[in-house]
């Protein structure tokens, strides 16, 4: 009789402890989540944290909470799971009455592209685990802008484009500089007002203006391939590894370019955002360089345009700008816009594909450059 009403008794406690954890569980309990950082540059490193809070005096003897988030982003300490595009992170909390914990976990940046935690799986659970509530985040964070690491490698903008010392002829076009005046002369629609000559207009008696020297500027067009096999060659997967080195390729050009003090054009056939191929007008100095790095976080190598589309759109480069293709290969459609525009330089970044023989430089990716996202 009296094991039959300990029993009871028992039964008793765990069918409240259960009621309890039933109703009062999930109340008060907030989880978040986030990147310490908003933008980075690949294989740099940042927090990924994880807050719980309990407001309540119940407390929570086991709660868990399961991260999805982009394969890319790889935690240097602890256990996580790849599948397909996305990893899997799980992490354990205990949290006592009114009191919270704040987890930090380093993670490691792998590859450019605009990240953030896809999903928050969060669960809690009674002492004995017979009651399982699921709960929400309420908060997943900002977003993480990976910016494209240079190659580091061998100089990508070709000699010729260089400045050297001494005389030297560079395709460049004339544009007028106002800090230098050469003169005054009628006004012409189109003029604008802030060169007007006040005094010089009061004593002729008609609109004159300032003649501005001219100076030249050097202006770069970059076009960028991220296809990395010719339609030809039946080839449809992408090789992305290749692609993001081509990518890496692009960024140490405009580094270059910027330290030579060039405006640049940038364009690929890569999509950015807007579902278009990717163009930014010529820009240049420290400002644009990063503008440029913003653009190509955000380029699309899985969605692009054809290799040929993007050499039929700048088919003729104009003769105030010098010219850079950066493509993983060449074919018939390289070779008919390099006959076309016999002073642009080619450079391939992968050895035994440059086939029409155009390359001025071919800079393979390092055998050890490849990432490993397990």
């Amino acid at each position: 009789m009296e094991l039959l009403i300990l029993v009871l008794i028992i039964a008793a406690a765990v069918i409240a402890e259960q009621s309890l954890y039933a109703r009062l569980g999930a109340e008060k309990v907030r989880y978040r989540c986030g990147f310490s950082a908003e933008t980075l540059t690949e294989g740099e490193e940042t927090e990924l944290v994880e807050i719980v809070e309990n407001r309540k005096l119940l407390p929570i003897p086991w709660l868990k909470a399961e991260l999805t988030i982009p394969k890319f982003i790889r935690p240097t300490g602890g256990e996580s799971v790849v599948t397909g595009k996305d990893r899997f992170v799980t992490g354990f909390f205990m949290v006592k009455s009114y009191s919270g914990i704040r987890r930090v976990r380093r993670v490691k940046t792998l590859r450019r592209g605009v990240y953030s935690i896809i999903a928050a799986r969060v669960q809690t659970s009674d002492i004995l685990g017979g009651v399982r509530i699921s709960l929400s985040a309420s908060d997943t964070g900002r977003t993480l802008t990976v910016l494209p690491r240079s190659a580091q490698t061998q100089s990508v903008l070709p000699e010729r484009l260089r400045r050297r010392t001494g005389e030297q002829l560079v395709r460049s076009s004339l544009v007028t500089d106002p800090f230098f005046t050469a003169g005054v002369r009628a006004y012409e629609p189109g003029d604008p007002m802030g060169r007007i000559h006040w005094k010089a207009t009061a004593h002729m008696q008609e609109l004159m203006v300032r003649q501005e020297e001219k100076t030249a500027r050097r202006c770069l067009l970059v076009l960028l391939n991220v296809q990395t096999a010719s339609e030809y060659q039946g080839v449809r997967t992408i090789d992305e590894a290749l692609a993001e080195h081509t990518i890496r390729l692009c960024v140490q050009l405009l580094e270059e370019a910027c330290r030579e003090e060039y405006t640049v054009v940038l364009c690929s056939n890569g999509l950015a955002p807007d579902g278009e191929m990717l163009y930014m007008e010529e820009m240049g100095g420290d400002s644009a360089l990063e503008r440029q790095l913003y653009a190509l976080a955000e380029l699309s190598v899985s969605e692009q345009k054809p290799f040929r589309t993007l050499l039929r759109q700048y088919r003729i480069v104009s003769p105030d700008m010098s010219a850079v293709l950066l493509t993983p290969y060449t074919d018939d459609a390289a070779a008919e816009w390099k006959a076309q525009n016999p002073e642009a330089a080619v450079i391939v970044s992968a050895y035994g594909t440059d086939e029409m023989g155009l390359a001025d430089a071919v800079i393979p990716e390092p055998e050890r450059g490849r990432e490993v996202c397990e």
